[in-house]
């Protein structure tokens, strides 16, 4: 059962990070000789600080908007045991179906003064025309909120999952307890999943460091120009595939693997995420109850 997964791993993951190795040092045109000095040239590239803030400025948006409001609406939506709620349920799986480009498109339509289901709105408040949004200072607020809307219910019906892992007879406990539905949220359920939370955070800001499609589209599509090498995965792209720098697109791919694998590791070492549970047989059950019990008496 493990086979298929190793498989894919190496051909798609580790394959791929052993060849960029090897052509990290790999002569171009702005390292004539080759050499592992190409770090060097890479983080001194004048594109690389701008990239950056743009990608820093999205994440910082997009993460904890991400965070709290999935957790806010599936605890929410654990609340109600209403025989409708499936259909809320299936009302948040609904944009998860739209995909990158989809998005990119949804969005100029929603932000066009001449096309907006809005535009009446828009207009009020004097927007008429497109470049009066459709700026680049603009985009890391436009691409956060196009990336939060585009993810966010998947997440909420995952999260909504979690939750309902946990025991009913902790609940009733709780109840018993006196413990209002606020209180029991924020000091029985949120605890109890907080490492498919902290996993959920890993994902999202790995997620958004990767960020190139809308961008890409925006920028060739859209409004040339407007997002030019904005994020880093577009950078790589154009010192790869318009600078012929592969050497340079490869060490910049490692760099950004670092924040992801040190995500990656926290979740490893710092939660419950992959414990292994071990079952233990009825005789040892059994053998436990019975010393319980000679305590008692």
């Amino acid at each position: 059962m493990l086979a298929p997964y190793l498989i894919l791993l190496f051909l798609f993951g580790i394959l791929p990070l052993i060849m960029a190795i090897f052509n990290v040092p790999s002569k171009s045109p702005s390292n004539p000789n080759g050499g592992w000095k190409v770090f060097s040239i890479v983080l001194h590239d004048f594109r690389l600080v701008p990239a950056a803030e743009h990608v820093l400025g999205f994440m910082a948006i997009f993460v904890p908007l991400m965070i709290f409001f999935v957790v806010a609406m599936s605890l929410m939506l654990d609340v109600n045991s209403a025989p409708w709620k499936k259909y809320v349920r299936l009302a948040y799986i609904v944009p998860a179906c739209v995909s990158g480009s989809v998005a990119v498109l949804l969005w100029y339509v929603l932000l066009e003064p001449t096309l907006s289901p809005f535009k009446s709105v828009m207009h009020w408040l004097g927007i008429t025309q497109a470049s009066q949004i459709w700026k680049t200072q603009n985009l890391t607020f436009i691409l956060a909120f196009m990336a939060f809307f585009a993810l966010a219910g998947q997440w909420i019906l995952i999260q909504f999952g979690s939750l309902q892992s946990i025991s009913t007879e902790i609940l009733e406990a709780a109840r018993v307890d006196g413990c209002s539905q606020f209180q029991m949220a924020m000091r029985i359920k949120l605890p109890l999943i907080r490492k498919y939370v902290i996993y959920m955070g890993v994902l999202v800001f790995a997620g958004g460091l990767q960020i190139f499609v809308e961008p890409q589209l925006l920028n060739t599509s859209i409004y040339a120009g407007i997002a030019n090498q904005w994020s880093f995965d577009q950078l790589s792209y154009s010192l790869a595939f318009q600078n012929g720098n592969f050497g340079e697109a490869s060490a910049l791919s490692l760099m950004l693997l670092v924040p992801s694998l040190i995500g990656a590791l926290l979740v490893i070492f710092k939660t419950d995420m992959f414990e292994d549970v071990t079952l233990k047989s009825p005789k040892k059950l059994a053998k436990e109850a019975r010393k319980r019990e000679a305590a008692k008496a």
